[in-house]
């Protein structure tokens, strides 16, 4: 059964006790891009903020509904309810203008999962930011993408004012050679750790990665395990591993690097992720070990 809204709650609350059902008068915010709710039932009252009417009617009900319950702690509990705060603002303008003032990579948004009943729908939306992901979840989808903007804008906002300097462009073959530069010595160090042994980067340990991955959306590692366990790919694993991959929503790099012991290259294969995840070997195993690495991983 779908969980009821909370201005649903409260009017099915009253009609229950036989009393006035709920009033809601809105009043004008200072900011004008947004607005203000007043719920009262009998001489309760609480306000609430939201970026439609809507919005601050449904968290003024939720409002009331603590109320209530403090100021009548002998009247039987209402029913909980599930209630998100939308932000009061409009969080993927404000994300993404704080991404281009840092020079980070762009938000991108997608609905990785929508159901419930007609009267009751619920979208799940994610936002990601590099390799940063979170999730909102609301009966209606722009709601749910302004949660999980939101939710990214809490991590990578740091605080500190934008100057100068840091809006200006450097150059694309700079950028190009960084970017080189960079995986290579992401490479480097890759060979190193598997030469001497050891299996994972100082202060990283086994289980940080894996609760990592666990931690994933349900339907994300649901849709993956699903690719994992199947038995159309027979032999071909590089398929299943870019369904699996694509499944996790996570985005392969991947590129040919000489091998010193054979004339054939290895495939070396970077996952963007928030840990560094790298895998090189010849092209029949490398994608065997992905496979059986995301098997250890998700469950």
């Amino acid at each position: 059964m779908a969980t009821k809204s909370s201005v649903s709650a409260l009017q099915e609350y009253c009609a229950k006790h036989k009393i006035p059902p709920p009033t809601y008068d809105f009043i004008d915010a200072e900011d004008g891009t947004s607005f203000i709710c007043r719920a009262q039932v009998m001489n309760i009252e609480a306000d609430g903020h939201g970026r439609s009417k809507r919005d601050a009617k449904h968290t003024a009900a939720m409002n009331l509904i603590k109320r209530v319950r403090i100021d009548n702690p002998d009247i039987e509990n209402i029913r909980p309810v599930e209630h998100v705060q939308i932000p009061p603002i409009d969080m993927i303008v404000t994300l993404r203008d704080y991404c281009v003032q840092r020079q980070h990579p762009l938000p991108v948004f997608e609905i990785v999962q929508q159901g419930g009943p007609p009267d009751a729908p619920e979208f799940i939306a994610m936002c990601s930011v590099a390799s940063i992901r979170r999730y909102g979840v609301s009966d209606k989808k722009k709601d749910a993408k302004q949660i999980a903007a939101a939710k990214i804008f809490e991590i990578i906002f740091d605080g500190t004012p934008t100057n100068e300097s840091e809006m200006q462009v450097s150059p694309i073959d700079t950028k190009i050679d960084d970017i080189e530069s960079e995986r290579y010595q992401k490479f480097k160090t890759y060979r190193e750790l598997t030469e001497s042994g050891i299996d994972d980067p100082p202060g990283v340990l086994l289980c940080d990665r894996h609760n990592y991955f666990t931690k994933f959306h349900d339907c994300l590692k649901k849709a993956a395990k699903e690719v994992l366990n199947s038995d159309l790919y027979g032999e071909d694993r590089e398929n299943q591993v870019k369904d699996l991959l694509h499944a996790l929503k996570i985005t392969p790099r991947s590129k040919k690097v000489p091998s010193e012991k054979s004339v054939e290259p290895l495939i070396q294969i970077e996952l963007d992720c928030e840990y560094d995840v790298f895998f090189a070997n010849f092209a029949g195993l490398v994608y065997k070990d992905i496979l059986e690495y995301f098997q250890d991983m998700l469950d």
